[in-house]
C-alpha cells in the first residue's frame, strides 16, 4: 500500500469512528435561493486530535490533484472536504438499512409536510435540495442557525453549569441529580444552583469570577438539557429549580445516555465514584487437571500430556465483588439496571444478568493446551454477551504449571550432568535448568540463543540429565541440516563420551526392523533433514525419549516434505534449536511451535487470521503482545549483547545518520528514476518481465550510486569534494573520531567508491588509509587486517562489503560506518560483526548512512519493520524489489521534498 493510500485509508477509518461515535449533526446550507441538506462531523476533542495528526503527516502525493504545489490545497482543508462528503454518505448509507426508511420518506415527502419532515425528506433521501421555499424555509434556516449556535449554552469562560447526580443510601429512596456552575480553572469549585437564585444583579461574581446574567443562562441551559432528560424538564415547573428527582431507571438512563451527550454539549456531569467497572459482570474460570484412571494419561513421572483435560467451573463476580448463587439469583429477580451489592450500588443489565445465570448451572472440559493459552494469552473463552472474563484460577499440577511457565527466574537450577566433560557457563546452566523444566511438563521446548552461545553444549547436557533420570526411556532422535550431522557426531564425543550414537546416514543405514531392532544399543540417532523427509515412515513407527532438531529454521515452511515429517515423529518430548525463530514470516514461529507444541496455536489459517495478518499487514501490537504472550514461555532466546549472558563481549550502538543529497545528487536521481519508470511501463506494456526485471535492477544500482556521489555513478574521474552528503558528513566524523584516537571501519558494496574514498579521505585527514577489496590478494589481505590491529596501526579500514564482510577480525575498531546499505539485515549485521565479536574490548558503535527523502529511507524502514518482526514475538538482496508493481515502485524510489539540502 502506498503511502498515500494508507492515508485516505487512515482518514476513512477515521470517519467511520465518528459516525460510530454519532460525533455528527444535520446541517443547512444556503445556495442562492435554495438550501441543501447534509450531515456534517462534529468531532470530540479526541477525535479532533487524530485528525489533526493526520493533516500533519499528509504526504504530499495525497494532494496531487493540481498541476503546481501552491495551488494544492492545504491538508486540513483537503480532509475536512474528505471528512464531510464521507460522513454525509455513512450516515446515508447505514439509514438506508433500516426497512422502514422508505415508508417514511413517503410520508416526510407530501404536500401537507412539515418543514422539519422537509429537512428529514432532503437529510435522507435520493435529492439533498430542501423541497420548500420562501417564509417557510427561511424562518426553518433561522431555526436550525440557532439550533446550530447554542455553542455556549452551557457557559462562558468562568463558569459552565453542572450537573451532579447523587444516590440514596436505600435502594427504595430517590435520586438526585443537582444544578451548579463549575469553575473551568478550578472544577472544584462548585456553586449550587440555590445561591444563584438570591442573585438580583446581572452578574454573578465569586472569587474574581464573573457569570453575566445567571438566572437567564441556567434557565436555557436547563431548557436545552429538558429536551434529553425528562425529570430535568419536570423541575422546570419549579419557578427557581434546583434540583431533579429521579427513579432508579430514570438515573440509569441518565448515566449511561444522557451524561455523555451533555458532555459533548460542553456541561460538566459529575457521577458517583463507581460508575464505570464498578458493575461489570465477571466470570472467572476455576481449573484443574481431570482426574484419570490409575495407569492412565500420566507416565511413571507423573507429568502431564498437553492433551490432558482440564475440568473447569465458574465464579461470577460483580466488580471486585465474588457473588454465590443465592445472591445472584436474588439480584437478578430484582430486574433493576442499578441496585445495591454489599453496599455498594453498581450497574447492571438485568438481560446479561439472567443469561449470565447460565453460567453457574454447568462447567466444562478442555484440553490442557487450551487451558494453557487462556492463562498464558489472556484469550477470552466464549461467554454471554456483557460479561467480561476474569482469568483463570488453576490449582494441583495446572496452576504450577501456568506459575512456572513465566517465571524463568524462579526454575530450580539443576546440577551439571557428572559424565558432561567440560563446564556450562552459568547461562549455560540456566538453559539446562529450564529445558529440563519443559521436559518434565511434558512441553515442546525452543532454545533460541544467539549465534555463538552454545545451544549444543546445553542440548548435550540436557540428554545427559534425562538418560541419569531415565535410564529406559529409550533413545533420541537428532535431526540436524546434513552438513552439520558430522559436527554432532563430534560435539557429542566431545562432552559425552557415554552416549552411544548411531548416525543414520548413507546407502547403507539401517530401515524397517532392522533400524528398530539396532535400538536398544545407541541413546541418540543422529539424522538429517532429507532423511527425515524419506524415512518418514521407519521413523515415525517409534516413539522416541526425545526429538531434537537443530537449525529448526529448516522447518519454517509448514508444507515442505521435511516438515510435514517433523510434525508427524512420536515422542515423549520435542526439542528446536535455532538461531533465527522468525526470520522473515510469523507463519515460520508457528511451523516451528506446531512441531513443538501440536495444536498450542491453532491451525495455520487460524493463525494468518489472528496473528500473522494483524502484525505483519497492519502492526497490530496487541495482537504481538498475546502472541509474545503466547509463545515466550516455550522460547528461550539470549543475546550475546547482554552483559549478564558474556562479560567478554561489550554492547554495540547502532544510529541512523540521515543525509542530504546535493542540488547535482537530485538532479541526476530525478532524471534516473523519469527515464528507467519509462522504460519499466514499456516492458509491462510489451509483457516481458524478464526486462523489466532488469531494468529495475539496474535502477536501483544507479540510485544508489547517485546517492554516494555523482562520480560513483557517472564513473568520469570527475572532481570529489562538495558533491555528496553523505561524503560531506562521513568527513566531518571521521575528524571527530581521529582526533579522539578511535578507529573506523568502512564499508561500501562499490569498489569503486572504495577508491574514490580511500584517495579523498587520505588527502583531507592526512591519514594512512587501508582498502580492502575483491581484487586484494589474500597475502596482501593478511598484511592490511595485521596493520589495522597493530597498536599503532592505521585507524581507517575501508573494506568492500563481499570482500571483507565475513571472515575478518578487526576488534581494534569501535566506530563502523555502513557507506551505502546492503538490502538485507543479515548481510549488514556479519560487516559489523568483525568489529563487534568476542575478543572487542570497546563499545562499537555502528553509523548507517542513508539519504533521506531517496529509495534508501523507504527501503531502510522496510529493514527496520522486519527487524521489528522478529523483535516482537521472540532476506534477500534486492531482487525482491522487482516484484513490486509499478505504482509501488514509483513511490518507493520517488524523491521526497525532505531529499536536497537546502541551499
Amino acid at each position: 500500500m502506498g503511502s498515500d493510500l494508507h492515508a485516505w485509508h487512515l482518514a476513512a477509518l477515521l470517519s467511520l469512528e465518528l459516525v460510530a461515535g454519532q460525533a455528527y449533526i444535520p446541517t443547512l446550507r444556503r445556495e442562492g435561493r435554495a438550501f441543501v441538506a447534509a450531515w456534517q462531523p462534529r468531532p470530540t476533542p479526541a477525535l479532533a486530535q487524530k485528525l489533526g495528526l493526520l493533516a500533519r503527516n499528509m504526504p504530499p502525493l495525497c494532494r496531487a490533484v493540481t498541476p503546481s504545489l501552491e495551488a494544492a490545497p492545504l491538508p486540513r482543508a483537503l480532509l475536512d472536504a474528505f471528512l464531510a462528503a464521507a460522513t454525509h454518505a455513512l450516515v446515508r448509507t447505514f439509514a438506508e438499512a433500516d426497512p422502514a426508511l422508505a415508508e417514511r420518506l413517503v410520508r416526510w415527502q407530501q404536500p401537507k409536510a412539515t418543514p422539519g419532515a422537509r429537512w428529514l425528506a432532503a437529510l435522507f433521501g435520493p435529492e439533498p435540495n430542501l423541497a420548500l421555499e420562501g417564509r417557510p424555509a427561511e424562518e426553518l434556516f433561522q431555526a436550525w442557525q440557532t439550533w446550530a449556535g447554542q455553542e455556549h449554552v452551557a457557559g462562558d469562560e468562568h463558569f459552565r453549569i453542572t450537573f451532579r447526580l447523587e444516590a440514596p443510601e436505600e435502594e427504595q429512596q430517590p435520586w438526585q441529580l443537582s444544578y451548579l456552575l463549575q469553575a473551568h480553572d478550578d472544577p472544584s469549585l462548585l456553586v449550587p444552583a440555590a445561591q444563584l437564585w438570591r442573585e438580583r444583579g446581572q452578574f454573578f461574581s465569586y472569587l474574581d469570577r464573573r457569570f453575566a446574567h445567571p438566572q437567564e443562562r441556567l434557565l436555557r441551559g436547563l431548557g436545552f438539557a429538558s429536551r434529553l432528560c425528562p425529570p430535568i424538564e419536570r423541575s422546570l415547573h419549579s419557578q427557581a429549580p434546583e434540583q431533579a428527582t429521579l427513579d432508579s431507571t430514570e438515573a440509569f438512563h441518565f448515566l449511561k445516555e444522557v451524561a455523555p451527550l451533555l458532555e459533548q454539549s460542553g456541561f460538566g456531569v459529575l457521577v458517583p465514584a463507581w460508575w464505570g467497572n464498578a458493575g461489570q459482570l465477571r466470570a472467572r474460570m476455576q481449573a484443574g487437571v481431570k482426574k484419570k484412571q490409575k495407569g492412565k494419561g500420566k507416565d511413571s513421572e507423573g507429568r502431564i500430556s498437553f492433551h490432558d483435560l482440564v475440568r473447569f467451573d465458574w465464579e461470577m463476580s460483580i466488580g471486585d465483588e465474588p457473588i454465590d448463587r443465592a445472591e445472584f439469583e436474588r439480584l437478578v429477580a430484582l430486574k433493576q439496571p442499578l441496585v445495591r451489592v454489599r453496599g455498594q450500588w453498581v450497574a447492571l443489565d438485568p438481560a446479561q444478568m439472567q443469561r449470565a445465570l447460565a453460567l453457574f448451572k454447568h462447567g466444562g472440559e478442555m484440553p490442557l493446551f487450551e487451558a494453557l493459552r487462556i492463562g498464558l494469552e489472556g484469550s477470552t473463552p466464549t461467554l454471554p454477551d456483557g460479561v467480561a472474563f476474569a482469568g483463570i484460577e488453576a490449582d494441583g499440577a495446572l496452576g504450577n504449571l501456568l506459575r512456572n511457565l513465566v517465571a524463568f527466574e524462579q526454575i530450580e537450577p539443576i546440577p551439571q550432568p557428572d559424565t558432561f566433560v567440560g563446564q556450562l557457563r552459568p547461562y549455560q546452566q540456566r538453559g539446562l535448568a529450564w529445558l529440563s523444566f519443559m521436559q518434565r511438563l511434558g512441553l515442546g521446548a525452543c532454545l533460541a540463543d544467539d549465534m555463538g552461545l552454545g545451544k549444543s553444549p546445553q542440548t548435550i547436557a540436557l540428554l545427559l540429565h534425562d538418560y541419569a533420570q531415565r535410564p529406559q526411556a529409550g533413545p533420541t532422535l537428532l535431526i540436524s541440516p546434513t552438513s552439520v550431522v558430522g559436527n554432532w557426531q563430534r560435539e557429542l564425543a566431545r562432552f559425552a563420551p557415554t552416549l552411544r550414537v548411531l548416525v543414520h546416514q548413507g546407502t547403507e543405514r539401517r530401515r524397517g526392523a532392522a533400524l528398530t531392532d539396532a535400538l536398544p544399543f545407541y541413546d541418540v540417532v543422529i539424522s538429517s533433514y532429507p532423511l527425515l523427509a524419506r524415512d518418514r515412515e521407519d521413523l515415525a513407527a517409534i516413539t522416541w525419549r526425545m526429538v531434537v532438531l537443530d537449525e529448526a529454521q529448516n522447518i519454517k515452511n509448514s508444507e515442505t516434505r521435511q516438515a510435514q515429517a517433523a510434525r508427524a515423529m512420536h515422542a515423549e518430548n520435542r526439542v528446536a534449536l535455532t538461531g533465527t525463530p522468525v526470520e522473515n514470516r510469523l507463519t515460520e514461529l508457528w511451523s516451528i511451535m506446531s512441531f513443538l507444541n501440536p495444536g498450542y496455536l491453532g491451525g495455520e489459517t487460524e493463525f494468518r487470521r489472528s496473528f500473522a495478518r494483524p502484525i505483519e499487514r497492519a502492526g497490530d501490537s496487541q495482537a504481538a503482545e498475546r502472541l509474545r504472550r503466547l509463545t515466550a514461555p516455550f522460547v528461550l532466546r539470549r543475546l550475546k549483547t547482554d552483559s549478564t549472558i558474556i562479560n567478554d563481549l561489550p554492547p554495540k550502538h547502532e544510529m541512523k545518520v540521515f543525509v542530504p543529497l546535493t542540488k547535482e545528487q537530485a538532479t541526476l536521481y530525478q532524471a534516473t528514476v523519469s527515464e528507467a519508470l519509462q522504460k519499466v511501463d514499456e516492458a509491462t506494456e510489451l509483457g516481458d518481465e524478464i526486462k523489466r526485471r532488469g531494468i529495475v535492477l539496474a535502477m536501483l544500482t544507479r540510485l544508489k550510486q547517485i546517492c554516494n556521489h555523482p562520480a560513483n555513478f557517472l564513473q568520469d574521474g570527475s572532481a570529489v569534494s562538495g558533491r555528496s552528503g553523505k561524503l560531506n558528513r562521513l568527513e566531518e566524523m571521521l575528524e571527530e573520531l581521529l582526533t579522539a584516537g578511535d578507529r573506523a571501519l568502512i564499508f561500501t558494496q562499490f569498489s569503486a567508491m572504495g577508491t574514490l574514498l580511500q584517495s579523498y579521505l587520505r588527502e583531507r585527514l592526512a591519514n594512512d588509509i587501508l582498502f580492502l577489496h575483491g581484487a586484494t590478494p589474500a597475502k596482501q589481505r593478511d598484511v592490511m587486517v595485521r596493520q589495522f590491529q597493530a597498536p599503532h596501526g592505521p585507524n581507517i579500514f575501508i573494506l568492500s562489503l563481499k570482500a571483507g564482510g565475513v571472515g575478518l577480525n578487526l576488534t581494534r575498531a569501535n566506530h563502523v560506518f555502513h557507506f551505502d546499505r546492503w538490502w538485507n539485515p543479515a548481510v549488514e549485521d556479519q560487516a559489523t560483526d568483525r568489529a563487534f565479536r568476542i575478543g572487542q574490548t570497546q563499545r562499537v558503535q555502528v553509523h548507517k548512512f542513508v539519504c533521506g527523502g531517496t529509495l534508501e529511507e523507504q527501503i531502510d524502514a522496510m529493514i527496520e519493520s522486519k527487524r521489528a518482526l522478529a523483535a516482537q514475538v521472540l532476506g534477500s538482496g534486492e531482487g525482491w524489489l522487482t516484484e513490486l508493481n509499478t505504482n509501488q515502485l514509483r513511490d518507493l524510489v520517488a524523491l521526497r521534498d525532505t531529499a536536497m539540502a537546502e541551499e
